[in-house]
């Protein structure tokens, strides 16, 4: 198996504790678009995007519950705002939204010489722990202990939530994930897959391992997991989300404490769609209501 290609040093620019300026204000029940993510790759400088929803009642005194919101291949921030509830359902729980701009990543860790889908300078799973997290910690005061922050994604998004809870489980307390895809291995022709990670008869061990979900599946024992899929969904096979929910049960089977909630009623019948993923909202802000803390 090739090696992973090096990315330049990263490096976190926080442009506004550098000019000594007081924390920016916020609007609560109001949607920020299009923040500025600066940051740094080797001497070149980049920027990313979000959207942030500071819930109505708002109050940087208290404990900060939030959710990093990841959406789906070739989507947009905005879309979460557009087409769910998850505003209404942030005020009712109290739930800052942080809502980034991941265009076509599959939150992968690394780049390969393979590797031809590039989203960005950096690999989506670093931007996201590495850049947006600390940033918005710094500036916004948001995300800064483990049982206060969840991630919640749909379709590529989904995947990339459930990847992150795993691999930095030092960050997240609870996941939720709708219409993903988990198992890179089953889905060895996807083209979208291929175009980051090489193809699997050439990297079998990338993907069946490296950056297969179900072989870091032990690594989500203490985070409580949301799972939903269509069972009409022409897109992601709901295979995939079932082939995790039951190796998560066999997991808890053996008496090892993994809790994970998979959503069938509203899951009957629904395809791969923001009407599905939008008539979820009240159900995957119930759980995490239930999972982070105060």
């Amino acid at each position: 198996m090739r090696a992973a290609v090096p990315v330049a040093p990263i490096v976190a620019v926080i442009l506004f504790f550098e000019c000594g300026a007081a924390a920016p204000d916020v609007s609560p029940g109001s949607w920020m678009r299009n923040v500025p993510v600066p940051y740094r790759v080797g001497k070149i400088q980049h920027s990313g995007s979000m959207h942030l929803y500071f819930p109505k009642g708002y109050s940087p005194d208290g404990g900060v519950r939030t959710l990093i919101l990841l959406h789906g291949y070739r989507q947009e921030p905005g879309d979460w705002e557009a087409r769910t509830p998850v505003a209404r359902y942030a005020d009712e729980h109290g739930f800052v939204l942080v809502c980034p701009a991941m265009s076509t990543t599959l939150y992968e860790s690394d780049y390969y010489p393979e590797t031809v889908n590039r989203w960005a300078p950096i690999p989506g799973s670093r931007f996201v722990t590495e850049i947006l997290i600390p940033f918005v910690r710094e500036r916004y005061g948001v995300a800064r202990k483990r049982n206060l922050t969840g991630v919640y994604g749909i379709s590529t998004g989904a995947r990339g939530a459930v990847l992150l809870a795993a691999r930095h489980n030092g960050l997240f307390s609870a996941a939720a994930g709708l219409s993903g895809d988990y198992d890179a291995s089953s889905m060895r022709r996807d083209r979208i897959l291929t175009s980051v990670f090489g193809r699997y008869e050439e990297h079998r061990e990338r993907w069946e391992r490296e950056v297969n979900i179900l072989a870091m599946a032990e690594k989500l024992r203490k985070t409580p997991l949301f799972l939903g899929h269509g069972t009409r969904d022409g897109v992601v096979p709901p295979l995939q989300t079932d082939i995790l929910a039951g190796r998560l049960d066999d997991l808890r089977g053996r008496g090892r404490g993994y809790e994970c909630v998979v959503e069938r009623e509203k899951s009957n019948g629904a395809g791969h769609d923001w009407r599905y993923w939008g008539d979820l909202t009240p159900d995957v802000f119930a759980f995490f209501d239930r999972h982070l803390g105060r």
